[in-house]
């Protein structure tokens, strides 16, 4: 029988408790070892979604460790313990669970589930009663928002990495597929590199090209922030090219100041941070792809209507 995703987190845990680095494929590895996962089951697929269940059940483990903060990321799909992993594997009991992860949200529908695999069986039956006060659609859609929650993360660590020119491209694309212009070849470009005048790219507002939208560019590292005279500097340069619209996009956040002086500014600025950024390629399938497409399904009251 395939364990459950819960029944996979403790085992991930003691794996990584050395510190060292292992990827998807060395915990998948391991964890079919440790729990005798024939070849056989591992190819087992789900009925609705056709997927490997049991490298689903892992890869869930693994998703909620990093969301809980037991573990961290080297880069995407790379995984090691946190010192907050380890120190809950060196406690692990229900007070200190519920103290540090039911108040912020995680492990809400199963607070026991990093508990050794001896206990799982005993508290089973109560850690599932609390799912009962919610309906299968509000579960659905919470596990399809983790799921983008996750993927936005991944996302937006692989956009922090890539080469600076290929982001502003990125960045003029997303404007495209957002309905500016038309087509990349004769709606958009980007400002040649060296010699940009504080602006990375050019897009036309419509396909006619009444009018013209400047493009910044910043690909920072997530944790930094745009401050106001980042915004200052790029209304400068707006003013140098005679235009009153621009959009400010980065991977990192923006500064109180600097949201306050966009909305100030007498031009028209708007201003996508890492997140936002990530949320609109996720819309607009910029860099994504769909993987499953589920049904669900309601009954149709007018055909069983006695009005013909």
């Amino acid at each position: 029988m395939i364990p459950k995703f819960d029944q996979f987190m403790y085992p991930i845990l003691e794996y990584l408790q050395d510190g060292k680095v292992r990827t998807n494929k060395e915990i998948y590895a391991h964890l079919q070892e440790r729990f005798k996962i024939t070849e056989e089951e591992m190819l087992q697929k789900t009925e609705k979604s056709g997927t490997p269940q049991a490298k689903g059940n892992m890869g869930w483990a693994i998703t909620f460790l990093y969301q809980a903060g037991l573990t961290q990321k080297e880069k995407v799909g790379h995984h090691q313990i946190s010192d907050l992993g380890r120190s809950l594997l060196n406690n692990p009991n229900v007070t200190y669970l519920t103290e540090k992860f039911i108040v912020n949200g995680y492990g809400q529908n199963n607070p026991k589930f990093f508990l050794p695999a001896k206990k799982e069986e005993t508290e089973q039956d109560e850690s599932e009663e609390s799912t009962v006060t919610r309906t299968p659609s509000e579960v659905a859609k919470e596990a399809i928002a983790q799921i983008n929650e996750s993927v936005a993360s991944d996302l937006l660590e692989l956009v922090q990495k890539m080469d600076p020119q290929k982001f502003e491209y990125l960045v003029v694309e997303l404007m495209v597929k957002m309905g500016y212009g038309g087509s990349i070849e004769d709606a958009a470009s980007v400002t040649q590199y060296s010699k940009d005048e504080g602006v990375d790219g050019v897009i036309k507002e419509d396909q006619l090209g009444l009018d013209t939208i400047y493009l910044q560019a910043k690909r920072w590292q997530k944790n930094s922030t745009v401050g106001r005279k980042e915004i200052q500097a790029f209304v400068g340069a707006l003013i140098g090219k005679h235009s009153n619209k621009g959009v400010f996009i980065t991977t990192a956040q923006f500064s109180k100041d600097a949201i306050e002086y966009a909305k100030s500014a007498g031009a028209k600025i708007v201003l996508i941070d890492g997140q936002l950024l990530c949320r609109y390629m996720m819309q607009f399938n910029l860099g994504v792809s769909t993987k499953e497409v589920y049904e669900v399904k309601r009954i149709d009251m007018d055909y069983f209507s006695d009005e013909q």
